[in-house]
């Protein structure tokens, strides 16, 4: 567990190494992610017979998340790894990309799922049920943390390189997490599964580097058959 200075800037043991990431199979990913979702009644599954192939899961948990999941099968090749985010990396969670980011955008003091808690922390809950949040679902996931008790991990995603990263699943939780900090004051790091997919900014800009060398060859032959 680790003492909170700041929002950003945390102390640690000394000696203490950053936490590995650790390779999972996808396959474990989406069985734990469909039974949640089976659970709460949203997957078109019944929970005691969660399927274990990958394309029926991936199907499922489509039909269950469309906007959320979809990353998993359009932004392919995925590799999958198990993580307790650090305090940095965690205070800088956003909601993922689709319909229900506007929802905690706007509870957000700055578009992080740490926002979300800080506004909660400051004005109550009434802010997040008016985007359109569940305050119950929150208050309960943090009594499971006030009690002692380990929530299931989240559902991460970015690509590689620097950029942001989005919880595809676990929202509540999170911002419990979060909220849980900062009434102790404390934070015992989160299990993630981080999803690390390809970024698609290389391929324009290989192609707009090849339709410049493209473009250049085309001037010199230009240039070659006026000089004779």
């Amino acid at each position: 567990m680790t003492r909170l200075v700041s929002r950003t800037r945390q102390t640690s043991a000394p000696g203490e190494a950053a936490p590995e990431p650790v390779p999972v199979p996808e396959e474990r990913v989406l069985r734990a992610w469909l039974a949640r979702e089976a659970d709460r009644g949203a997957a078109p599954v019944d929970p005691e017979s969660v399927p274990t192939d990958r394309t029926a899961m991936l199907d499922a948990l489509l039909a269950a998340k469309p906007g959320a999941a979809a990353f998993v099968w359009r932004e392919r090749p995925v590799r999958w790894y198990r993580l307790d985010l650090d305090w940095d990396r965690f205070a800088a969670l956003r909601p993922v990309n689709g319909p229900d980011d506007a929802l905690w955008r706007a509870a957000s003091t700055d578009g992080t799922l740490f926002g979300v808690a800080e506004r909660a922390r400051e004005e109550g809950f009434a802010p997040l049920r008016e985007a359109g949040i569940d305050p119950a679902a929150i208050r309960a996931y943090r009594d499971d943390l006030a009690a002692g008790r380990r929530l299931d991990p989240l559902v991460v995603r970015t690509r590689r390189g620097a950029t942001p990263w989005f919880v595809a699943d676990g929202n509540h939780r999170a911002t419990a997490v979060a909220l849980h900090a900062l009434e102790t004051g404390r934070y015992d790091p989160q299990t993630a599964y981080v999803a690390v997919t390809a970024n698609p900014v290389l391929g324009p800009a290989l192609a707009r580097v090849r339709g410049l060398l493209q473009r250049l060859r085309g001037r010199t032959i230009g240039h070659g058959g006026v000089r004779r």
